[in-house]
């Protein structure tokens, strides 16, 4: 059985499934001229939402064939790939949850980070200024804080129990709107107004879709409590960004921390690197560790489920017809 992996870079951690597969016949390709030629007889395609393009979907469209069964993102995002159009008759999966250990520790280090100052007091720091009594009142505490995720899935219940860890309050706002382990309320996407007005602070770490372009607009900005803080683990587009930086500006919003922008790299210009309130880090909330052994698990159980013929986890899409 053959499989394509795409994209393909020595270095790349992931390009050790050839190795870990033996079994597999492998096709490493590095670009989509390559995927073209590889793809035509392949019934796998291991691919990244990073490279996902309009050129490589239109090679997809057309060298792909109904052999093509199963298409792996290594990503938990999909979105670029959706864009760019995949075969009907494939099942796609993500690797949701393979990277959830880091990026919820980065989540709860930003929003430590804002409720305990930590920039003002860096600042101070490369001042040499000693500011005692102010920053003792300006110092909040998580200890009975209401956090409200946006987003319940792999990194949302990571996020959570971290959350719980430090005697916060948790709810949530989901798609399903189900209750969830260790989550004090979780409430459906319609309702997300009412739970941004008693949230302390707001956890964006849902994924990126049509109908959630721009979820955090103006509107949901003004229905956050005052002086509440803002950090976005997730993907830049969730939030609407010239809303955002009125709200920061205007001292709507206490602070934001942002691992992800609408435009990446952030734009120089972009007022939110001057603004005293924002924590900016350069979507490294996954980093830390290449999620690797994680991944090949997830692959490996995949695989022997669809040796099978059997339902595969992390199912974003199912198969249609060729």
């Amino acid at each position: 059985m053959k499989a394509v992996l795409y994209p393909f870079r020595p270095a790349e951690p992931i390009v050790r499934l050839a190795q870990d597969f033996p079994d597999l016949q492998w096709a490493l390709v590095a670009s989509p001229e390559e995927v073209a030629r590889e793809i035509s007889d392949a019934a796998i395609l291991v691919t990244s939402n990073r490279v996902c393009s309009a050129a490589y979907g239109e090679v997809l469209r057309r060298y792909a064939t109904g052999t093509l069964r199963w298409i792996h993102f290594t990503s938990a995002g999909i979105e670029r790939g959706l864009r760019m159009g995949l075969p009907d008759w494939a099942t796609v999966t993500n690797a949701t949850g393979v990277k959830a250990a880091m990026v919820s520790e980065h989540a709860l280090a930003l929003l430590l980070a804002l409720v305990r100052r930590l920039p003002d007091l860096a600042a101070d720091q490369r001042a040499r200024r000693w500011r005692h009594e102010d920053a003792m009142a300006q110092v909040a505490t998580l200890e009975g804080a209401t956090v409200c995720l946006i987003g319940l899935g792999a990194i949302g219940r990571a996020v959570a129990r971290k959350a719980k860890a430090f005697d916060a309050r948790v709810i949530a706002v989901s798609r399903a709107g189900t209750a969830a382990d260790g989550v004090d309320e979780v409430h459906p996407r319609e309702r997300m107004a009412q739970a941004l007005a008693v949230a302390d602070a707001v956890v964006i770490c849902t994924s990126s879709d049509a109908d959630s372009f721009h979820l955090i607009d103006a509107a949901a900005l003004a229905a956050m409590r005052p002086k509440a803080l803002l950090v976005n683990v997730a993907r830049g587009d969730l939030v609407d960004g010239a809303a955002l930086v009125g709200a920061l500006q205007s001292g709507r919003l206490g602070g934001a921390a942002l691992d992800v922008a609408e435009i990446e790299p952030l734009p120089p210009a972009s007022p939110l690197w001057d603004l005293p309130n924002v924590i900016i880090s350069p979507h490294v909330a996954g980093g830390g560790s290449t999620g690797y052994p994680q991944q090949k698990d997830l692959f490996g159980r995949n695989l022997l489920r669809f040796s099978a013929g059997e339902p595969l986890l992390n199912v974003c899409r199912g198969a249609g017809k060729p």
